[in-house]
């Protein structure tokens, strides 16, 4: 039901009279400008009126340590939501509106009341909040991936000589490879379960986080370096 009612609300915040260009994270970062009162991301970043945002992609919603939310939000983490970058866009929108699809509950009410309508805005803002992720902590010589959907995969580092590591990791967790003494280029790599043949893989340079943001067989998942 949730996921019916969800659905129906994306569609309405993506129709736009105009095409909407890529992504543009300096963009969004600009438009962050407006959200700044309210929440703070990177290093040192505090809960204010709202949340931290650093890292949010992959976090169940209500879930910020140290912050009071609202019930409807406590309810719709309970409930399964997961902030993966679509469902930003769409509460950027209408915050409330958004709760009340999801809940199925036309009395949800949201602390968030302000709203970004321009559908491009709001892209550039999830764009920036993306390109966030990389200041998560990567081995100097080595490389991490996170798992930014809202699903539970099988993700994989692999560093050559330095071997292969296999991890199952839920929304929001994260697997590196080990520090070593000189910088390690290899893959990360995504599978829907441990027996699956098939996944995407991609290559990644040392000291970088890789961040999986939709999964699809056949190499056609989104990551966090092809989505803007």
């Amino acid at each position: 039901m949730r996921r019916s009612h969800i659905a129906a609300f994306v569609a309405l915040t993506m129709s736009s009279a105009l095409p909407v260009q890529a992504q543009n994270a300096d963009a969004g970062e600009q438009i962050f400008s407006k959200c700044a009162s309210c929440h703070q991301v990177g290093d040192g970043a505090k809960n204010r009126i709202g949340p931290v945002l650093t890292d949010v992609f992959g976090r169940p919603a209500g879930s910020f340590e140290g912050y009071k939310y609202g019930k409807s939000m406590l309810s719709a983490g309970e409930a399964g939501l997961i902030w993966t970058q679509e469902n930003i866009v769409s509460y950027l929108f209408n915050p409330k509106d958004f709760l009340r699809a999801f809940l199925n509950d036309p009395k949800a009410k949201a602390k968030m009341t302000f709203r970004l309508k321009d559908e491009q805005d709001r892209r550039d803002v999830v764009a920036y909040l993306a390109s966030l992720t990389v200041a998560m902590a990567a081995p100097t010589n080595g490389f991490c991936v996170t798992n930014q959907s809202e699903l539970t995969h099988v993700f994989a580092v692999d560093a050559g000589d330095d071997g292969r590591k296999v991890q199952e990791l839920a929304p929001g967790q994260s697997l590196c490879t080990t520090e070593s003494d000189a910088p390690q280029n290899g893959f990360v790599s995504v599978f829907e379960t441990l027996d699956s043949d098939e996944g995407c893989s991609r290559l990644i340079t040392a000291g970088r986080v890789e961040g999986m943001i939709k999964y699809s067989d056949f190499d056609r998942c989104e990551w966090t370096s092809n989505s803007s």
